[in-house]
C-alpha cells in the first residue's frame, strides 16, 4: 500500500488496483483511438500451436494486427510474435486466449481488465518514492480513479476525525 497525506486526511492507495485502473484506461483509450503503442521485438517470440489453434490463428491474424500483435507463421506448428501492445506483459498468453475465442472489443471489459491486471505491479512489490508519486499522479488523471476495473477500491481515505477518535483524542 502507498500512503499519502491530503489536507487532514490520510490516503491509502492499493498499488496493484491503482496501476490496474491506469493500465486499463490507457489500453481502452488506445483501442478506441486505434493508436496502440506497440513493443517491436528484436527477436520474435515463437509459439508452438495445436492444429486447432493454428486454424484459429489463420482466421484471427487480422484481429491480432488490429490490437497491435504482429504475427507470422514460423513453421507448420508455430507462429512468431513480432510486436505486441506495450501494456501487455504476457503476449503469448494473450494470443492463446484470443485463439481460443476470447473477444477483444470495446465492450469486452473483462478481457481488458485481465490484461491490465496481469501487467500491473503486484501487491507487496516494492515501489520507490518516485514510482509511488508517478502512480498517484497517473491515477488522478483517470476518468474513474476510485475503483479498479474489477470493482475494488483503489483509494481509501482516513480522516483526521476518525484517527482522533481511535486514539481517544478530543
Amino acid at each position: 500500500y502507498l500512503f499519502f497525506e491530503s489536507g487532514t486526511s490520510l490516503l491509502l492507495i492499493d498499488q496493484h488496483a491503482a496501476q490496474e485502473r491506469i493500465t486499463y484506461e490507457k489500453l481502452l483509450n488506445q483501442l478506441e483511438s486505434k493508436k496502440i503503442e506497440v513493443q517491436r521485438l528484436l527477436t520474435p517470440l515463437v509459439m508452438r500451436l495445436s492444429t486447432q489453434e493454428m486454424l484459429a490463428w489463420e482466421e484471427a491474424k487480422g484481429r491480432l494486427e488490429d490490437i497491435g500483435i504482429s504475427t507470422t507463421q514460423w513453421d507448420d506448428e508455430s507462429i512468431a510474435i513480432h510486436s505486441h501492445p506495450e501494456l501487455i506483459t504476457a503476449p503469448e498468453i494473450s494470443v492463446r486466449n484470443i485463439l481460443v475465442g476470447e473477444k477483444v472489443s470495446r465492450s469486452d471489459n473483462d478481457t481488458l481488465a485481465r490484461w491490465a491486471c496481469r501487467s500491473s505491479v503486484m501487491a507487496g512489490d516494492e515501489v520507490r518514492q518516485e514510482g509511488a508519486l508517478f502512480l498517484r499522479d497517473r491515477l488522478l488523471e483517470c476518468k474513474d480513479p476510485f475503483i479498479c476495473p474489477h470493482g475494488r477500491p483503489t483509494v481509501v481515505e482516513i480522516e483526521e476525525k476518525f484517527l482522533n477518535k481511535q486514539f481517544l483524542r478530543g
